[in-house]
């Protein structure tokens, strides 16, 4: 997910792929439970169904709260410090400021209505609670669902066990109920005409009783029926517990659930066994090329099959594949139990070899599609650099695999992953140039996040790092860096002469990648502040001639914002509008968020010069609400604030205070895709609402008051003493009576008719 989707979607709820079966009763409690308290935490062991139920409930509740349900996965976490962060990626947040994560996402939250799943917390429990307490208490309209093995020990958590399906019949039924439901469900997918018939019922009764009613126990079993009858499955199973003496009681069904999966592999053949273990150094998904390298050919036709076993699932639409956090610790154990180093080492090689590979193509038509491969393997990155800083011999490929991401991490606005990083690869390597690659990057990336303090040092450790080596390039780059911390501040002429070193050296030497490209529209901002318009005019054109001939795209989208930023100073503003549109069209793509705002801040300007003045208050606000999420825009320097400003300003001026703060707040609220067409023109800056078909009742009109307050649902109906469903049911016809659809319209409505 870019930071883009969070303007786009409502949540990231995965499809069913299976159909949904019992668990009315659960599923009941945890609705309730969701109602009652803030955080609830469904408990129980591996595989008994606790992700599929937090699924299902919150999907239930996705109408119910404004800013939706997120899940956040987290089998693949491996660092605890990384928390706040993996859930920030999962809104689509921003990681480009220096701030600490978890205030940032806290100060995000703060004034949002949702629901967030935490699945599979038991590995980071702590953390967890920790995280649980900081956000709820910033966040009154937020409440979490977690699932985990152990609750969270939190204030006011509310735990539920959730029990095998054997325990969930109702009363006076059969004692496993919706535990055959589900086999017959997974059979009748398995095997085409599966049926319950009265010879095979009691078979599959007592295979449910044996499995102690655990779904993932049972889905295993009914892939069987493809190579045997139930009843061999039944005489398989008793073979097994006999063996490992289990002790077949209700309250020892952790043993059964490893029982099972150790039953399931048993039955695979031995290349299906290796490829089972080999594939648990994977913390997240994966796809098809990635297994085959780490794990052997044999991968091509042993994948398959672990897929139809259920040890492995596969999702079509992505291409990509993953592991049960369950049948991933079995598959790792064996990997310990063999003292194998190997598939790990290869899957650190893979993704090196991504790395290299995606920088190779930086300077080409190919550079978006890296960009998003990079992005859909932010878990196996991470494993691979934490695997190579933390095995003894393997430090120096992963300060190598650093310094191949760093343009990576700039271009994509992952500043605090890259800094993390970076921080680990400074302690590898002295005096290698990979190590003053290192030094340099945590500064630029420091740069990037306006940590100036920080940045200062480290430029010039990496300054006389690269005149120790004889490094012309580094001293380029490190030059190019000290040109934006000048530019920052305000120091122009600094700024210009750093700039122009680092651009002469380049344009003699060669552009290594797109940061190094855009020196020339960084030397161009400079330039612009300081009036030598022209001069700023022929690099940006310079620019987007050297990215026409190969093809990049991200440097392209920053020359045409600044090229644009030329034609306005020059008032030229309808030119300056279709350059920043162009721009916008590259940089929606590329998921440059940082660029985007910076887009709608340009506009801005030009739509208040144009006499379009609604429109320029609307993408003010749009603006600060992104710059809020991106860390303020300082880092820019106070003659870009100065300048975005003076559009709010000139909006203002020609509004008046109460329809400039209509229009302001209406951008502010306003979803990603919302803001860019009305950046476009698609949309009208602030339409007029539609009449109402009927007059709001009292209660209604009272309702809609509180939503312009910012309540949620759950807020209003304890403000009034009705029950939620009262209220939900107030807002249905709310909406349909003012042809609404969202709760940013209504409060801009209600605050309107104020």
């Amino acid at each position: 997910m870019t930071a883009l989707t969070l303007g786009r979607r409502r949540d990231n709820l995965p499809a069913e792929v299976t159909r949904f079966v019992g668990r009315k009763r659960e599923l009941a409690a945890v609705t309730e439970a969701i109602a009652r308290h803030r955080l609830v935490t469904l408990r129980g062991a591996g595989g008994v169904g606790k992700t599929r139920l937090a699924l299902r409930a919150a999907a239930e509740e996705r109408e119910s709260v404004s800013d939706g349900c997120w899940l956040v996965e987290l089998s693949a976490l491996r660092d605890p410090a990384l928390l706040a962060r993996t859930i920030a990626d999962a809104l689509g947040l921003p990681d480009e400021s220096s701030s600490d994560p978890m205030a940032a996402l806290a100060d995000h939250l703060s004034d949002r209505e949702m629901l967030l799943v935490l699945d599979t917390c038991e590995h980071v429990v702590d953390s967890c609670a920790q995280l649980a307490r900081v956000l709820l208490g910033a966040a009154p309209g937020l409440r979490i669902l977690a699932t985990s093995r152990e609750p969270l020990n939190v204030p006011d958590e509310d735990v539920l066990l959730i029990a095998p399906l054997g325990m969930t019949a109702e009363p006076g039924g059969s004692a496993e109920a919706d535990a055959v439901a589900l086999f017959v469900d997974r059979a009748q997918a398995a095997m085409e005409g599966f049926r319950l018939t009265p010879e095979n019922t009691p078979h599959v009764a007592e295979l449910c009783r044996k499995l102690d009613g655990i779904p993932l126990a049972l889905e295993l079993a009914a892939v069987r029926l493809r190579s045997m009858p139930v009843e061999e499955i039944l005489a398989r199973l008793d073979d097994r517990f006999r063996i490992l003496g289990t002790t077949r009681t209700n309250t020892d069904r952790h043993r059964t659930l490893r029982s099972a999966v150790s039953w399931s592999h048993e039955l695979c053949m031995p290349g299906e066994q290796r490829l089972w273990a080999c594939l648990s150094v994977f913390p997240g998904s994966f796809n098809l090329a990635a297994a085959e390298y780490v794990c052997g050919p044999s991968a091509l036709d042993d994948l398959p099959r672990l897929v139809e076993k259920s040890v492995v699932q596969y999702d079509d639409q992505a291409g990509r594949y993953r592991m049960l956090d369950t049948m991933r610790e079995f598959g790792a154990e064996r990997l310990a139990d063999r003292d194998d180093c190997k598939p790990q080492t290869r899957h650190r090689d893979y993704y090196l070899g991504l790395v290299e590979d995606a920088a190779a193509e930086t300077l080409s038509p190919r550079q978006v599609y890296w960009l998003n491969r990079l992005r859909e393997e932010t878990d196996n990155l991470r494993d691979a650099l934490d695997w190579s800083f933390a095995t003894p011999g393997e430090e120096a490929t992963g300060l190598r695999m650093t310094v191949g991401l760093r343009v990576y991490w700039l271009m994509t606005g992952r500043f605090s992953d890259g800094r993390d990083f970076h921080a680990k690869a400074r302690q590898v390597c002295p005096g290698t140039a990979n190590h003053a690659w290192a030094v340099y990057g945590t500064a630029v990336l420091a740069v990037q996040q306006g940590d100036l303090p920080a940045a200062g040092p480290l430029l010039n450790e990496a300054a006389g790092l690269a005149a120790d080596l004889g490094d012309e390039d580094l001293s380029a780059h490190v030059s190019d860096a000290q040109g934006m911390a000048a530019f920052y501040i305000g120091d122009l002429e600094t700024a210009r002469s750093r700039h122009e070193a680092a651009l002469s050296y380049y344009e003699k030497n060669g552009f290594s990648s797109s940061f190094a490209l855009s020196s020339y529209s960084r030397l161009a901002s400079v330039c612009l502040l300081l009036f030598d318009i022209d001069r700023a005019v022929a690099l940006c054109e310079e620019c987007l001639r050297r990215c026409d001939e190969t093809g990049e795209q991200w440097a392209r989208g920053t020359a045409l914002w600044t090229h644009g930023a030329g034609r306005w100073l020059s008032q030229d503003l309808e030119g300056a509008v279709s350059d920043v549109l162009a721009c916008l069209a590259i940089k929606e793509k590329l998921g440059d968020l940082h660029t985007i705002t910076m887009s709608f801040d340009l506009l801005a300007v030009c739509y208040a010069g144009l006499g379009d003045h609604q429109r320029a208050a609307v993408l003010y606000g749009t603006g600060d609400k992104y710059w809020r999420l991106l860390g303020a825009p300082i880092q820019m320097g106070p003659g870009y604030t100065n300048i975005r400003r003076s559009a709010a300003d000139t909006a203002l001026e020609h509004l008046g205070q109460a329809a400039y703060d209509a229009a302001y707040a209406r951008g502010y609220g306003m979803s990603l895709s919302d803001a860019m067409a009305v950046a476009r023109r698609e949309q009208p800056a602030v339409p007029e609402p539609p009449a109402p078909a009927r007059p709001l009742t009292r209660r209604e009109k009272e309702i809609a008051g509180l939503v312009a307050e910012g309540l949620g649902n759950r807020e209003i109906a304890d403000r009034l003493f009705l029950s939620k469903r009262t209220v939900d049911s107030h807002m249905e016809h709310i909406f349909t009576k003012l042809g609404f659809s969202s709760r940013t319209q209504l409060a801009n409505w209600v605050i309107e008719q104020r």
